[in-house]
């Protein structure tokens, strides 16, 4: 018998296949940044090991390809040659082991390499006009961590990098508890893309971050950022950050009311958060006047049917007219105002 040979090489055949997810995403990163941080040792003797390249490509792919750890991902480059080629190793060549990724992690971690990476990523999505910046939001998301856990009591309490016990609602309201931290993001709602991160053990609250989190977004591009409005969930309903994202930041926070088991909200205001009169009828807005909101009498706008009409609280014909200032309670008093179909 005569063995056949093969129309086509295992090049070639790599040339002809379409371009994987994988291979797309790993063509748009910027190595430079690498490169300048791990400068080739031309002196050095020896075997060089692999290239710092190889071994980012092959981190960035356990994200990209949802391996669960570095045990999957080297039995995956083992076992698989084309995944091996598409991260840059040749077929037949040995590959990383998990002792050889896990210090590149470790040196990774000491530098700062990927937050420059990320801040110089961002810079060139706003030169093309991917990141408009006018409108951000802000959420917490759980990462776990691969160590095992361990009980409170055993977390120091002095290390803000240890993993600690954090617990959340996920989108469908159900209550989860995880081991590991928290990713804070800061994210542009025109592209989704991010804009700036804090990493905090999961037991930090939501709200404490939000103030750095909008600061270190301010510090770490040149030409600055300065949206108009950070929109987040009901858990950031906090009034100190209502006032600080006002007064430091000059910008408006879009956050759903929390009244935290309060039965009866302040006096003049609804549940919803709205200015209401004497009869308990919400005002309607009429617009803003570089920081103050002008406030109109319902029944004259015909919003309802008030049985004092609207003689009980003015004599001008027109109805009452009311100025509050944003200044004074940014968690009420709002631009744009709060139920208003803008809000």
């Amino acid at each position: 018998m005569y063995r056949q040979q093969s129309l086509i090489t295992l090049d070639q055949f790599y040339e002809w296949k379409p371009l994987s997810k994988l291979e797309a995403l790993l063509s748009f990163i910027d190595y430079t940044l690498l490169d300048e941080y791990f400068k080739p040792d031309s002196h050095r003797c020896g075997p060089k090991g692999y290239s710092k390249k190889q071994l980012f490509n092959t981190l960035i792919s356990m994200q990209i390809e949802q391996f669960s750890d570095i045990k999957s991902l080297v039995t995956r480059l083992k076992s698989d040659p084309v995944f091996r080629r598409s991260l840059g190793y040749d077929y037949f060549e040995n590959t990383p082991s998990e002792a050889t990724l896990n210090r590149f992690i470790k040196t990774l971690a000491e530098s700062d390499i990927l937050e420059k990476t990320f801040r110089r990523m961002v810079s060139k999505a706003r030169q093309l006009g991917l990141i408009d910046g006018t409108n951000v939001a802000i959420d917490a998301s759980k990462l776990t961590a691969y160590e095992h856990a361990v009980p409170k009591s055993k977390i120091p309490s002095d290390d803000s990098c240890f993993p600690n016990w954090g617990g959340k609602l996920d989108t469908n309201g159900n209550f989860i508890k995880w081991f590991g931290w928290k990713m804070h993001a800061l994210v542009d709602t025109y592209s989704g893309l991010p804009i700036s991160y804090i990493i905090t053990p999961a037991n930090i609250a939501d709200m404490d971050v939000a103030e750095a989190l909008i600061q270190k977004m301010m510090d770490d591009y040149e030409n600055g950022l300065t949206p108009k409005c950070y929109m987040m969930d009901a858990g950031y309903d906090k009034p100190d950050l209502y006032s600080g994202i006002y007064h430091k930041f000059h910008g408006q926070a879009i956050i759903p009311l929390n009244w935290r088991n309060t039965k009866i909200p302040p006096e003049g205001i609804n549940m919803k958060g709205q200015f209401v009169c004497p009869m308990n009828y919400a005002y309607v807005y009429d617009g803003n006047d570089n920081g103050t909101i002008r406030l109109l009498c319902p029944h004259a706008c015909g919003k309802c049917d008030c049985p004092m009409g609207s003689a009980w609280c003015t004599s001008v014909q027109s109805g009452y007219v009311g100025k509050v200032k944003i200044k004074d309670d940014p968690r009420f008093i709002t631009a744009p105002f709060r139920e208003t179909e803008a809000f």
